[in-house]
């Protein structure tokens, strides 16, 4: 009596590949900071004040005026 096949891969990557294996998605961690509209306001007018100054932007206005 012939001894019985136990196991083959054959076809199996290829099939894998087929649709292409794809990375898990992750479900990263959301920033609470992003959420929060008085950081998001202050980050704001930091950014908006950086180079020159809060007075120095006053002033700025005042000669425009």
């Amino acid at each position: 009596m012939a001894k019985k096949k136990n196991h083959t891969n054959m076809n199996q990557n290829r099939k894998a590949h087929r649709n292409g294996i794809k990375k898990v998605p992750r479900n990263l961690p959301i920033n609470d900071r992003i959420l929060n509209p008085k950081f998001l306001k202050n980050e704001y007018f930091a950014k908006k004040y950086n180079n020159i100054g809060r007075q120095a932007f006053e002033e700025k206005l005042k000669i425009e005026k």
